[in-house]
């Protein structure tokens, strides 16, 4: 006998769809009406570069980064004496890096969003790449290998990354840095993963995941997400 299909029917679908619509156009009301401008969601245009020369681009780039560096000056030199004040986790005769600057590559990692640490390895310890970056960050005299930053994390207390994070979430709100991203007076928080919530039964929720238990009572569907 066939298992029965999980996945939700086109009437369940296409509800779905409508009640996303619905939440959508509440969200719009609600920001109008607190004066907070959503960016507008476009597809990437199917045009050709916009640079015409090899200067034009250079300049362009070099504004970017110009914008990037105020931030960094901004956030950094806070940021660099709380996790100065994090206990160094391994042998201090066989450190090559400080505990600093593994953690700033950690979170450059991020920065420049390395899909893996083989990525990091490959694209972050190119010549161009590492030269621009000491410009940036002098203390970057040499980048540690991400295998580093890994043995540094399963060892490190977490608890202290916790407590410098959330004091950088804290400046960034005193002051209204985030200001336009509150909605009805509100910091909405997204929460990545799945089975952190579950029930039983069947409810009227279509973007709940479900699976079916079976068992010496009978079966029962649970929802999850």
């Amino acid at each position: 006998m066939s298992k029965p299909s999980r996945r939700p029917t086109r009437e369940v679908r296409k509800a779905h769809q409508e009640k996303v619509k619905v939440a959508r156009q509440r969200l719009a009301s609600q920001q109008k009406a607190t004066g907070v401008v959503a960016p507008p969601c476009q597809s990437v245009p199917n045009r050709l570069c916009p640079y015409q020369s090899i200067a034009e681009e250079q300049a362009a780039r070099e504004a970017a980064v110009a914008a990037q560096i105020s931030v960094y000056r901004n956030l950094l030199p806070g940021l660099l004496k709380k996790l100065a004040k994090i206990p160094e986790p391994r042998q201090p005769k066989k450190v090559k890096h400080q505990l600093t600057v593994v953690l700033i590559y950690g979170l450059l990692m991020c920065v420049f969003q390395m899909a893996s640490r083989r990525e990091a390895n490959a694209e972050m310890s190119q010549p161009v790449f590492l030269s621009t970056l000491q410009q940036l960050f002098p203390e970057l005299e040499t980048l540690p290998h991400a295998d580093t930053l890994n043995r540094v994390l399963a060892r490190l207390d977490v608890k202290q990354l916790e407590v410098t994070h959330m004091a950088l979430v804290e400046r960034l709100i005193r002051h209204q840095q985030c200001h336009r991203y509150l909605i009805e007076k509100r910091y909405p928080i997204a929460i990545d993963g799945t089975e952190k919530l579950a029930r039983d039964g069947q409810w009227g929720d279509a973007e709940w995941l479900q699976r079916l238990h079976q068992g010496e009572d009978g079966n029962w569907v649970q929802q999850y997400g």
